[in-house]
C-alpha cells in the first residue's frame, strides 16, 4: 500500500478510537446539570452517612471499580482492581489497626460531569492508642449510583506507615 494511504487510514482508526473512548456527554445543560446534581446528592449522602457511622461508603463501589491510590510509595500507591481487591488490601489492614472507625469531615465537594470530587480530612483511633490523620481528595467516577473509577489522593506515607504497624501493640511514630 502507498504510504499516504496507509496514514489516510491510520488517522481514519485513529478517529474512531478516540470518538468511541470520549464520553457520553448529555445533549444539553439542563440534563448536564440534573446528572451532576444526582451524582453530588448521592456522594454528600454517602459521607453523610458515613459520618453519622450509619453508612459504609465503599458500599457506592461497583463489584469491577478500578480505584488507584497516587504517589510513589510502594506499600500503598498503586491500582486496584475490583472492591474484593481494594478492600482485602487497603481497607481491612487499615481498620485491623484501629480501634475505632476512621471519622470524616467533608470539606468540599464538586461535581462535573460523571466526576464527583470529595476533599475530606479522616481521623480515628489507633489500636496503639495514638490518633490518625490525613487529608483526602477522591475523584469518583459514576454510573448510575455506582462509582466505577477512582483517584485517590492523600499523605501515602503515614497511610503505609500505619499499614506497616502490628495491627495491635507497635506505636505509630506519626500522630498529627
Amino acid at each position: 500500500m502507498p504510504p499516504n494511504v496507509i496514514r489516510g487510514v491510520t488517522l481514519s482508526l485513529g478517529i474512531a478510537v478516540c470518538l468511541t473512548a470520549a464520553p457520553v456527554r448529555p445533549a444539553n445543560a439542563a440534563d448536564q446539570a440534573l446528572i451532576e446534581e444526582t451524582n453530588r446528592q448521592v456522594v454528600r449522602d454517602a459521607f453523610e452517612g458515613w459520618e453519622a457511622g450509619t453508612f459504609n461508603v465503599f458500599d457506592l463501589l461497583d463489584e469491577d471499580v478500578v480505584w488507584t491510590i497516587t504517589g510513589f510509595d510502594s506499600v500503598v500507591s498503586g491500582t486496584y482492581r475490583g472492591k474484593k481487591e481494594l478492600l482485602s488490601r487497603t481497607v481491612e489492614p487499615f481498620s485491623e489497626r484501629m480501634s475505632e472507625r476512621l471519622s470524616p469531615t467533608l470539606r468540599e465537594l464538586w461535581a462535573d460531569g460523571d466526576e464527583v470530587l470529595i476533599h475530606f480530612d479522616g481521623e480515628g483511633r489507633t489500636a496503639a492508642g495514638d490518633v490518625y490523620r490525613n487529608s483526602y481528595l477522591w475523584i469518583f467516577t459514576m454510573e448510575g449510583d455506582a462509582v466505577t473509577e477512582v483517584t485517590a489522593f492523600l499523605d501515602t506515607a503515614a497511610f503505609a506507615a500505619l499499614l506497616a504497624r502490628d495491627p495491635v501493640n507497635a506505636p505509630d511514630e506519626r500522630t498529627d
